[in-house]
């Protein structure tokens, strides 16, 4: 059953369909991550002129026809074209960085209240500039936590125990282990104190203004195995995020 509804949103993905066809996948305070299709926007310069650029946040008149089906565009209102953001290369990476965990961890329908809400404040933030390190780790907790995914840093994932000289990640347990659970692992990555209490910080709130090479490297490694893990595959806008760094 169809019907028609008109909510706010962003546009997160889109790509050419057929020969004046666009598809855009959108995120909704409400209905959650979804795709439509906008007939002829490749051809039309009016009906959704400068509505359908990436990162856009939009108001649409939508036909919904269900779930699992494609829903399609009526007409979109622009609200906020993130200039400040398509300014900056860095900036651009960032937001699509933070469009692209969005997307990884959500699927078709699911509540999203919590992840609008961030990518709100992502958008903003990048509006002054591109993120910090520090930002973009506590990003990715974020994520990571409004997926039910938070990585546990006081106890070993497999033992449970909080006392050991040594902690390790292996991909095995898919978090930390102490030292005697790590020692069967073929593949495993020592995680130093300060890391752990760095990453720690950021899950309670705290956003350090200078971090260190020696534990940022870490911290970044180490959260991006998590999101690997989870995912089942590298996300692509991290290779892009390493080639601008490089430059």
């Amino acid at each position: 059953m169809t019907h028609r509804l008109r909510t706010q949103a962003i546009v997160l993905r889109r790509s050419d369909l057929g020969e004046s066809d666009r598809l855009v996948t959108l995120l909704a305070p409400r209905l959650g991550l979804f795709k439509a299709v906008a007939p002829g926007a490749r051809r039309s310069k009016r009906r959704f002129a400068g509505c359908l650029e990436l990162f856009s946040r939009i108001e649409v008149s939508l036909v919904d026809k269900g779930p699992g089906k494609l829903g399609r565009l009526e007409e979109a209102v622009l609200h906020d074209a993130q200039e400040s953001i398509k300014a900056d290369p860095v900036s651009i990476g960032h937001a699509g960085y933070a469009a692209e965990l969005v997307m990884a961890f959500l699927g078709e329908g699911d509540d999203t209240s919590n992840n609008w809400d961030l990518l709100l404040r992502v958008f903003e933030r990048l509006g002054k500039g591109p993120l910090t390190n520090a930002e973009l780790r506590r990003l990715e907790l974020e994520i990571l936590a409004s997926a039910g995914l938070a990585p546990r840093f006081g106890e070993c994932v497999s033992c449970g125990t909080r006392q050991t000289e040594r902690w390790y990640f292996t991909g095995e347990s898919g978090g930390l282990v102490c030292a005697s659970c790590a020692a069967g692992s073929a593949q495993s990555m020592e995680i130093t104190q300060e890391c752990i209490a760095f990453l720690a910080g950021l899950q309670a709130g705290e956003t350090p203004a200078a971090v260190e090479a020696a534990i940022m490297n870490p911290a970044r490694d180490l959260l991006a195995r998590i999101i690997d893990i989870h995912v089942g595959r590298p996300l692509k806008s991290r290779e892009f995020l390493r080639q601008l760094a490089g430059r």
